[in-house]
């Protein structure tokens, strides 16, 4: 596997994979990461907490970790369903961890196996979210993380 952080130079050569990569494993039936990823430009990629990770196996996308403002307005962990009993999960966050020194993410509370991940790499659920429809967010922080950076935002 290899891991590879994507710099704003790089955006044109692998959006359009990496848009195709979403749109064929995104499990929310709202597409929003989908969307996200269509309007970014590379622009966006210089700015700070903004990050794209791509994990490639024999020289295809087999997983994408994208985060906006450290995560706080946006996170998306996409991993093809072959490799999602790997490690390529916990190395994805460990890798926006390491770029960024700080990375938060939602995970839906009854998602076990994206919370197993999660706390393996590090991050440390926090502060929970109930959303519109009742559904229930867990908030997880990673490397020098804050409280407030979240609840500051939700209040």
């Amino acid at each position: 596997m290899k891991l590879i952080s994507l710099k704003s130079q790089q955006w044109e050569q692998y959006r359009r994979p990496i848009l195709n990569f979403v749109k064929r494993y995104e499990s929310c039936g709202l597409k929003s990461n989908y969307s996200w990823l269509f309007q970014l430009k590379k622009h966006h990629l210089n700015r700070p907490g903004t990050s794209i990770q791509l994990a490639f196996w024999e020289g295809k996308i087999i997983g994408v970790a994208a985060v906006s403002d450290y995560g706080t307005t946006q996170s998306t962990f996409i991993i093809a369903p072959k490799f999602f009993k790997t490690q390529v999960p916990v190395n994805l966050h460990t890798s926006l961890i390491d770029e960024l020194g700080v990375c938060y993410t939602k995970v839906p509370y009854d998602d076990q196996q994206r919370i197993k991940f999660a706390l393996q790499a590090g991050l440390v659920c926090f502060a929970y979210l109930k959303a519109d429809q009742d559904e229930i967010y867990l908030w997880f922080g990673g490397g020098h993380w804050h409280t407030t950076d979240i609840t500051e935002k939700e209040a």
